[in-house]
């Protein structure tokens, strides 16, 4: 019998303990008192549970990325997260082979961006500090009150962004972007694409397009005096043509066809945009008004090429990918790098124009 009680102590010792341990343990971590092995269990703030957070790539060509070349953060450029469906839509995203996209871009045509960013950085801080040291001058009067000298007119600084010869409207900011030009020079693939295309044209009547559609039947029942239904009609025509890409066509990764090729092959994204855009030059539209756009899909993650038509103050896009010709405001997925036309190239970054 005294050894029945003397267990059943030890016992109710030993729980005691315990429950007094567990007591005090709970106590700590209520006051955020845990131990290190805790801090792994915790969720971290911001990352609710099952939900992924991916990061926007950043605004460099597929090339520059493959080289190390990362976005020059004195540029102030602010990185946008944008979806089509919401901030939380899932997306698939297939590889860029998969998609039928070329992943890369021709060193000649695809530039290094991070030069231009670097540049673009560079007239923006500029036109900063111009615009952050200008004081109004004084008046003659408030002078003589001050015993100063009357301080002489200041001319007004240049924008930032300064659009020139051969620019489409200045007040469009192309998906919400800065554009600073270059000069053509810095595109020698595009000047031979030029020269090539000069020597080779398909825009001649008789030239046949389709079975039974000649470039004569085809400008004829072009939309006349409504520019973006011509616009739809140039690119749901070419859209017919089946995507092809270039290490198939010419075993590179990447090379820019004239019209007259992608006649005979068919061709890939930046070929699309090329013989859209000479197409409507044909048709009437101006040059300067158009734009072929090198951009980075955001969502599926792959570098893509576009045209950009610029019509009564807004930028219409035609890319392969749709039959439909959206404002570029609608597609807020795209993230451009660079465009050209024959009269110059403009580098982008995300920003605000300093006015």
């Amino acid at each position: 019998m005294p050894k029945l009680r003397h267990t059943k102590v030890v016992f109710a010792a030993v729980l005691s303990g315990v429950m007094a341990a567990l007591l005090v343990c709970l106590l700590c971590w209520n006051q955020g008192w845990s131990p290190a092995w805790a801090a792994a269990l915790k969720p971290q703030a911001g990352a609710p549970i099952g939900e992924a957070s991916v990061s926007e790539p950043p605004a460099i060509s597929t090339n520059a990325a493959k080289n190390g070349v990362t976005a020059n953060s004195s540029t102030g450029q602010a990185a946008e997260q944008t979806s089509i469906t919401g901030e939380n839509a899932a997306v698939s995203v297939p590889p860029a082979d998969a998609a039928g996209l070329a992943p890369d871009l021709d060193p000649d045509l695809a530039p290094d961006l991070s030069a231009d960013q670097e540049l673009a950085g560079q007239e923006a801080d500029k036109a900063a500090e111009t615009a952050a040291d200008h004081v109004p001058p004084k008046t003659a009067a408030e002078a003589q009150q001050n015993g100063s000298k009357v301080a002489p007119p200041v001319a007004p600084s240049a924008p930032a962004a300064q659009a020139g010869a051969g620019t489409s409207d200045p007040k469009v900011q192309l998906f919400g972007t800065v554009e600073f030009k270059r000069p053509l020079s810095t595109l020698p693939g595009w000047l031979d694409l030029l020269k090539r295309n000069s020597m080779d044209t398909i825009f001649i009547p008789t030239r046949a397009f389709k079975k039974s559609v000649t470039w004569e039947n085809f400008k004829s029942k072009a939309p006349r005096g409504n520019k973006v239904e011509l616009l739809r009609y140039v690119n749901s025509f070419w859209n017919t043509w089946p995507y092809v890409e270039d290490i198939v066509n010419w075993k590179q990764q990447d090379y820019w066809e004239i019209p007259a090729e992608f006649l005979k092959k068919s061709g890939d994204c930046e070929d699309y945009s090329i013989i859209k855009y000479f197409t409507l030059k044909e048709l009437g539209i101006a040059p300067e008004s158009m734009r072929i756009v090198v951009v980075r899909d955001t969502i599926r993650n792959f570098a893509h090429a576009v045209l950009a038509v610029y019509v009564n103050g807004d930028a219409f896009i035609l890319d392969n990918l749709s039959n439909s010709v959206l404002s570029h405001t609608k597609l807020r997925q795209y993230s451009p790098q660079y465009s050209v036309n024959e009269f110059g190239r403009w580098a982008h970054m995300k920003g605000r124009k300093i006015n």
